[in-house]
């Protein structure tokens, strides 16, 4: 079994310009662990690992299948980091992920697939303005999911004005309405012990639920 420095350097040997091995150890955060023993690494560290292995040749297209699955966020981060410099190098990078917070920090542009169908694709913006976009509805006013702490049962806010989806979770209530103004002044009438509010856009998580949720 070979050790870390010498898989990095045998497929270093793969390539006729071959980034710099200090430049691989450094990008994948391999400092402290280059003379053990990849069968000896934790789950995270084979992860980094292999990000090197995909270097080793300086390419121009990197093909990242999960790469940031068992990292811890430390680590996550690092490599986000190391993704956004590739990126800015000129390189191409096609990333596969289940987290989608990461495709949102990190792409430029987004393929959204479900079940092998390709579902739409766009900048991060972009999906997620056509998953928060209410069939039936004015095309111009997108959803804003509501967030707080209200006495209104679930049943009594679905026949609020805008709102087309209502859960409660222990004490906190989640709404998401085509209408916010609207809504937040109804709901503000109906309940003045309603606090903890909290409006935003919808995230790349909730275009993403919209999106396939016909196709489930």
């Amino acid at each position: 079994m070979l050790r870390v420095r010498e898989q990095v350097e045998l497929f270093r040997g793969y390539y006729p310009n071959p980034m710099p091995y200090a430049d691989i150890v450094k990008a994948a955060s391999l400092e402290g662990i280059e003379k053990r023993l990849f069968g000896e690494l934790s789950g995270g560290q084979k992860q980094r690992v292999l990000f090197a292995l995909a270097l080793a040749g300086d390419p121009d297209l990197i093909f990242l299948d999960e790469p940031t699955v068992g990292l811890d966020v430390e680590s996550r981060r690092l490599m986000w980091a190391q993704i956004r410099s590739l990126a800015a190098r000129g390189k191409t990078v096609l990333l596969t992920t289940h987290y989608l917070e990461e495709a949102d920090a990190l792409a430029h542009r987004i393929v959204v697939i479900n079940k092998g169908r390709i579902v739409c694709s766009g900048t991060p913006a972009e999906v997620k303005s056509m998953g928060s976009v209410v069939p039936g509805a004015d095309p111009n006013r997108s959803l804003r999911i509501i967030r707080c702490i209200t006495a209104l049962s679930t049943e009594t806010l679905l026949n609020v004005r805008g709102v087309s989806q209502a859960t409660l979770d222990g004490k906190l209530t989640t709404l998401t309405s085509t209408a916010p103004e609207s809504t937040l002044r109804e709901m503000l009438a109906l309940d003045q012990t309603l606090h903890s509010l909290d409006v935003q856009s919808p995230a790349l998580e909730d275009a993403f639920l919209a999106l396939t949720a016909d196709l489930a």
